[in-house]
């Protein structure tokens, strides 16, 4: 976790203090330079009512910097929308990003009123495929930025369609600890409240990483698919197979689009979104007949 950034609200009201001048003085500074910001949107801006967020207003930030007195560029620092620029998408509803009656009843038994104040910065998805073609683990390394005060866990989600195969043990490894873990064996389904060793403050970051352990056997896949609730600046996936059990052909899919790809000299296929929109994206794979 990193130091709590200082709000915009905090630094200009900190500035607008040090500097001794009243709103409208400020208003008339700005308009002196061509700039028009009326004395209630100066005083939004200073109770954290509100924040720039259009073009005019974020167009005027250098300038109420000089007025202010401030280094270039502070006052914008500190805005979210210039630290992640993230292309804003309508959230989906957990139940329609897991419509399955099993998924979102295992989904209910655990608290999620967080996910949606936690910014997806990165995603790392690392699957490890056995020699007898099953899964044996799957490392998921997440990045996120807190959008509010308060969030102290993310809820995670595994399922499988091979439901010979035994659930699998979600295992943390950096940044946080197991909390509640809540599964339906019959439709292959676990999840788990991943808990961060202390509440986030609006701004602050936290990367966890943890493992999920296949039973053994592990099951039997043909893909793996992440779907994404909120945009994200990066998703990497890379599916890894062992030398003596390598596929026939892989495919990289996006919701519902199919793509060939080839395994590198690691013997992995991988796939990489950058400022991603919600949705289902994944790798497939076929094996040879024997």
């Amino acid at each position: 976790m990193q130091d709590r950034p200082e709000s915009f609200a905090e630094a200009l009201r900190s500035a607008i203090d040090a500097r001794g001048l009243s709103l409208d003085r400020i208003t008339d500074h700005l308009a002196q330079r061509g700039v028009s910001v009326s004395s209630a949107t100066l005083s939004y801006w200073r109770s954290g009512r509100s924040e720039p967020g259009r073009r005019s207003s974020l167009a005027a930030l250098p300038h109420l910097e000089t007025v202010l007195g401030l280094p270039a560029g502070s006052l914008a620092a500190t805005l979210p929308s210039t630290r992640e620029r993230t292309p804003r998408h309508a959230v989906r509803g957990l139940d329609a990003l897991w419509p399955e009656q099993p998924h979102s009843a295992v989904l209910g038994r655990l608290d999620t009123s967080w996910d949606t104040h936690l910014t997806r910065v990165s995603v790392h998805d690392v699957m490890q495929i056995g020699p007898d073609r099953r899964q044996v683990r799957l490392t998921v390394r997440q990045a996120m930025r807190a959008r509010t005060d308060g969030p102290d866990r993310r809820v995670v989600m595994h399922s499988q369609d091979d439901l010979d195969a035994g659930l699998p043990e979600i295992r943390p490894l950096r940044g946080c600890t197991l909390g509640r873990v809540e599964q339906d064996p019959e439709a292959g389904v676990v999840g788990a409240e991943l808990v961060f060793f202390r509440p986030l403050r609006r701004g602050e970051t936290v990367i966890v990483t943890y493992d999920v352990i296949s039973a053994s056997p592990g099951p039997r896949e043909h893909e793996y698919t992440r779907r994404l609730r909120l945009p994200m600046r990066e998703y990497l996936l890379e599916v890894a197979f062992d030398s003596s059990a390598l596929p026939e052909s892989i495919a990289a899919i996006t919701e519902g689009r199919e793509q060939p790809i080839s395994l590198d000299g690691d013997r992995r296929a991988h796939l990489v979104h950058t400022d991603t929109a919600p949705g289902t994206t994944g790798i497939r794979w076929s094996w040879p007949r024997d």
